[in-house]
């Protein structure tokens, strides 16, 4: 697959008009940012690791846990310091990705168009302003490219195992006030059994998946900028239950189109962002038991946020969104006798931050939201934050606390057989306090960051008695408090022009508040390394480690150290040749209990920019 890379003009490009065109401003407070544990995976760090899937990225970041593949092509579910799911926000380019006709009301992560990224920022603990109230674990927050001249694209291709072919393009381009992206991808698999094979599993599960992205802006005037970005994405993933080779097929297709700008005023000290976006997320489910059951989530979000430089040392934050969401659902196959079901709910909030540098080294950040549900009422939630730099010996160190409010999803509420419309939203807290150390004149950074956070009227399913004939027993009750605690490292370096590495680890235990027992669905270590070395000009190599510990869901997943091997080579300067062995020791291992991990596996490709 292709990554951007800076590009030298031709003569005809040189003729035309100079570019007037501005990026969409950010609409952050700086002295909140510096309060908050984050972490960024940029393209280029996307590129050295030839990272093909969103939960890839992730899983290079301390804090992270993924819930385990299952199946080929099959996305991932995340979490944030040990919060559950939907305590976890997922935005691209500003979109909200939740999807709420299913449980947790998350966004998984998985198969997507890498390529198209220009950046990741996981933000780490209760974002509770611009974002929404209920980001008690953090926020995910993903920026695709932008236009970087007069007009260009990239190409990519590659082949592999499992009879794997992925292809991507894009072409961008600015002229005078107007500016655009277009980006097409896809990935076509034959796969391996999902069902291990050591257990019986035979026949390979096969995965599609394609995808379209497009972003225009026009400068309307100096001040005023006007946005529009549309995404689509499609994928056919065939998988095994736990206990056998029998399959089932998953129909997913997500669409996106989101409306906005921003506009400068008082000469840039304040600045508007606004908008208003549109998600549909559809699955359909075939196979035994299922009959084409169907789930609609929608989500449709207003926003508005400012940013008010009051003074050098003073920036005052402010905004509002509503946000209205609806599901439809229909089960002639998993609950033939049940009806279908569709419901909607609204929820609107407005926040401020206020972010002060009293003195030179010293960040001070406060933010207050409140919100109004239209089933639960009104809830506020806040967060303080404080950065201390040292300048003479490259330290900062910085703490928060905030809370967070999360109502339970539609479906777990409102589903004709699992639903219960009674259930509470969860209530999050959490705090941190971490350290900061760059040396050598910036080439290396690390940081250390510990924990606390707690979660009241937990939502789980439980077995129990059916509530009608038409349905089996079970159903989703707020039955849990949890306590987490953990310790999140990072370290990245380029100690010399030609080398650099990267480490993450985090250690994290959440126990049951009710019975002080820890909860094992979730590891007590994980992490990964990579080093790289450019052996020649053109030429680079990277070796990446990753490692999870045992886990208990439903079944044991196993504890795994797997090793990857990279390597890319500049035919010219336009042109990459890529290629990478993924678990090259071949460990077998199941991340999922009953769900293989797929063996040694090798892919080679060509990337071309112009």
């Amino acid at each position: 697959m292709s990554t951007a890379a800076p590009t030298v003009a031709s003569a005809e490009e040189l003729k035309l008009a100079p570019l007037q065109v501005t990026a969409p401003k950010e609409v952050s407070v700086p002295q909140e940012q510096a309060t908050t544990a984050s972490s960024v995976i940029g393209a280029e760090e996307i590129a050295r690791q030839q990272i093909r899937r969103l939960d890839d990225a992730l899983g290079l970041v301390p804090g992270v846990t993924l819930s385990g593949r299952q199946a080929p092509g099959g996305a991932q579910t995340l979490r944030l310091r040990g919060l559950g799911p939907r305590h976890t926000r997922i935005f691209i380019d500003g979109v909200e990705m939740s999807d709420t006709s299913q449980s947790q009301s998350h966004y998984a992560a998985g198969e997507m168009d890498m390529a198209d990224i220009e950046r990741i920022e996981v933000l780490r603990g209760p974002q509770p302003g611009r974002f929404g109230p209920d980001a008690g674990g953090g926020v995910v927050n993903i920026v695709t490219r932008r236009p970087a001249g007069p007009l260009g694209g990239q190409v990519g291709a590659e082949y592999g195992s499992f009879d794997t072919k992925r292809a991507n393009a894009s072409l961008s381009g600015a002229r005078e006030r107007v500016d655009f992206r277009a980006s097409l991808s896809g990935t076509w698999s034959d796969g391996y059994s999902d069902f291990s094979r050591w257990r019986g599993g035979q026949e390979n599960d096969p995965f599609r998946q394609w995808a379209a992205a497009g972003r225009i802006g026009v400068q309307a005037t100096d001040e005023l900028r006007l946005d529009a970005t549309a995404r689509y994405q499609r994928k056919t993933l065939t998988y095994d239950p736990a206990d056998g080779d029998n399959d089932w097929s998953r129909d997913e297709t997500e669409r996106f189109l989101r409306l906005g700008g921003s506009l400068d005023s008082l000469g840039g000290r304040l600045v508007h962002s606004f908008g208003v976006a549109n998600t549909a997320i559809t699955r359909q489910y075939w196979g035994e038991g299922t009959r084409g059951d169907t789930y609609d989530g929608h989500k449709t979000r207003l926003d508005y946020a400012a940013i008010a430089k009051l003074s050098d040392r003073v920036t005052l934050g402010y905004g509002a969104d509503a946000t209205r969401e609806s599901m439809e659902q229909h089960t002639p196959g998993f609950a033939p006798l049940a009806p279908d079901m569709r419901s909607h709910t609204w929820r609107s909030g407005g926040f401020a931050t206020i972010g002060v540098t009293p003195v030179a080294p010293l960040d001070l950040s406060a933010t207050i939201r409140g919100d109004r549900h239209s089933e639960y009422g009104g809830k506020g939630t806040w967060r303080l934050g404080a950065a201390y730099r040292i300048v003479q010996t490259g330290t900062t160190l910085r703490s928060s606390y905030g809370t967070a409010w999360q109502p339970p999803s539609l479906y777990e509420r409102f589903d004709p057989c699992y639903g219960r419309a009674g259930l509470r939203p969860e209530r999050s807290r959490g705090w941190d306090a971490g350290i900061e150390q760059s040396l050598l004149g910036g080439q290396l950074t690390a940081g250390a960051t510990y924990f606390q956070a707690s979660t009241l009227d937990q939502i789980n399913w439980l077995y129990g008695p059916a509530t009608s004939p038409a349905c089996s027993g079970g159903g989703y009750v707020n039955v849990d408090r949890t306590k987490a605690q953990g310790l999140e490292l990072e370290l990245a370096a380029r100690p010399t022009a030609t080398t650099d590495f990267r480490v993450a680890y985090s250690w994290q235990s959440v126990l049951n508040a009710n019975t002080g027992q820890r909860l094992r669905n979730l590891p007590l270590h994980q992490g990964s390394a990579s080093v790289g070395w450019r052996f020649l000009p053109e030429a680079y190599a990277n070796l990446g480690l990753r490692y999870r510990d045992m886990i208990e869901n439903y079944g044991t997943g196993s504890a795994f150290l797997t090793a990857d091997l990279r390597l890319s080579y500049d035919l010219t300067e336009a042109v990459t040749l890529h290629g990478r062995v993924e678990n090259l020791f071949n460990r077998r291992y199941e991340e999922v209990y009953g769900h293989a991990a797929p063996g040694r596996s090798a892919y080679a490709g060509l990337s071309a920019r112009f």
